[in-house]
């Protein structure tokens, strides 16, 4: 069974301004794009800990399934 992580709103809010600023969009938008990818956001949260680092990770696994890159 898998442990849930708990992620801060500290750390949301910190990686949906990083998200707005990479994809030009705001910071509204940002928090939708990462309640719609949670599942992913918690795994990535949970494997690196990191804002910067889930940052990263993030933007590849969105940029592959959407096809954006």
């Amino acid at each position: 069974m898998q442990k849930k992580i708990f992620v801060s709103d500290r750390k949301i809010n910190k990686l949906s301004k990083k998200i707005a600023k990479t994809f030009g969009i705001e910071r509204g938008e940002a928090l939708t794009l990462i309640y719609e990818e949670w599942d992913l956001v918690e795994r990535l949260f949970q494997k690196y800990k990191k804002v910067k680092e889930v940052h990263t990770h993030l933007i590849d696994e969105i940029n592959y399934t959407y096809m954006i890159a």
